[in-house]
């Protein structure tokens, strides 16, 4: 590879990400391939913006820093020249390629769509697949491996030739030839795997994709919620007819009527609360008197909340806490708090329709007439419960009478 394009950036400038993060999508005319974030740190500036292409190997595309970094001293303006002389150009012969852009200082790294390596070894950069061939085949002395790819990457092909050629050192007790493992720097939350004893096994798990764990996660919280599903119409209308207002501000108001009539606290706990995405985790803010604060007062109070106050440590969480989807995993929930999610607009079409129109294209297919069935897809939102109240139900059905009736909301 020496040229690819930016297919689809996943994270916004200024967005906070954590190691294993999907960060960008680069493609090539052969592969899509994912971008994770080595390590916790946020998305400064996007040098190459999606639909970016003929990017070259080593090019800058972002400027990524960890928090609080100083980038006073960085020339962002020089990085993003600096981007376009290393991008491909139909040139004469006689032309002199231009020089590298200088470095930034250590704090801030530059993220490429490929990482330097100038290891030659086992130990260097490797594909999951080249990683599984020496650790499956118990090769020791996997220093050894010569490899062909750039920049001296070892390929599984090298590994195949290495044993074909009958220099690997075969050891299935020797420590070293599990070494490899140590390279793969995906790793499942501990809650959707099990150790093996099976090693094999445990390093297959280990190698999932990050989509893959992603929908683990989805799964593994599917399994502790309660969702039904609210209208959009009337909330729409309300938030369009005043863009002061927010559909959270509704969802909090909404959740904190309905702690007042289902408890889900042993404590009687009726506090509310609203989680943002941080660097190391969910932060917690609480929402004071949400049950007698008007909506059109707690989107404000909402906003000044999250820009002013510190969050609340694990002791002080509220009962319930509404946060967005993806925010938290079932590693990050919070014990003794309910998590209400409220999810994006989506299609639906009732049962007797879905069931009728299945009815007439089984009529068609086996030769009878085809009726003609008139489908009239809803706007629903799904509003979900995560935890483990057993009147996790009883609750997400009061929200959805509040939210289906929004205008009582606003007073």
């Amino acid at each position: 590879m020496t040229e690819g394009g930016i297919a689809r950036w996943e994270k916004k400038e200024g967005e906070s990400f954590s190691a294993g993060d999907l960060l960008l999508q680069i493609e090539t005319d052969k592969a899509q391939m994912d971008v994770e974030a080595q390590d916790d740190g946020v998305l400064v500036k996007i040098l190459a913006p999606e639909g970016s292409q003929n990017v070259a190997v080593n090019s800058p595309i972002a400027i990524i820093a960890e928090e609080g970094d100083d980038l006073s001293s960085i020339d962002i303006a020089g990085l993003s020249a600096a981007k376009g002389a290393a991008a491909p150009k139909k040139a004469e012969p006689a032309d002199v390629p231009a020089p590298p852009p200088a470095a930034p200082k250590p704090a801030v790294t530059e993220s490429t769509l490929q990482p330097k390596s100038d290891d030659n070894s086992a130990h260097g950069l490797m594909s999951p697949a080249v990683t599984f061939a020496i650790h499956a085949n118990h090769i020791a002395n996997a220093s050894e491996i010569a490899g062909t790819g750039p920049k001296g990457r070892i390929l599984k092909g090298d590994v195949m030739q290495f044993l074909k050629d009958g220099k690997a050192v075969i050891d299935k007790q020797s420590k070293h030839a599990a070494a490899p493992v140590a390279a793969v720097t995906v790793k499942p939350p501990t809650t959707l795997a099990r150790p093996s004893a099976d090693t094999e096994t445990a390093f297959l798990v280990q190698s999932l994709e990050s989509s893959v764990l992603r929908r683990l996660g989805e799964l593994e919280l599917a399994k502790r919620s309660t969702t039904v599903q609210v209208p959009t119409d009337k909330l729409a209308k309300l938030v369009k007819a005043n863009r002061a207002l927010s559909d959270t501000a509704f969802a909090v108001r909404a959740a904190a009527l309905a702690l007042h009539q289902v408890s889900l606290a042993k404590d009687g706990n009726t506090r509310v609360g609203v989680a943002v995405e941080g660097g190391k985790g969910p932060a917690v803010f609480e929402i004071a008197d949400a049950s007698t604060t008007s909506v059109l007062e707690l989107a404000a109070k909402i906003k000044d909340v999250q820009r002013g106050a510190a969050p609340l440590s694990a002791s002080e969480l509220p009962a319930v806490i509404l946060a967005a989807e993806g925010v938290y995993t079932p590693a990050s929930l919070p014990l003794g708090s309910a998590v209400l999610v409220v999810g994006k607009p989506h299609a639906v079409v009732s049962a007797a329709e879905a069931s009728a129109a299945l009815d007439s294209a089984l009529n068609a297919l086996i030769g009878g007439a085809a009726r003609p069935v008139a489908v009239s897809p809803a706007s629903v939102f799904d509003v979900s419960v995560v935890g483990e109240s057993p009147a996790n139900a009883a609750f997400a059905g009061k929200v959805k009478g509040f939210l289906s009736n929004p205008e009582l909301l606003m007073f």
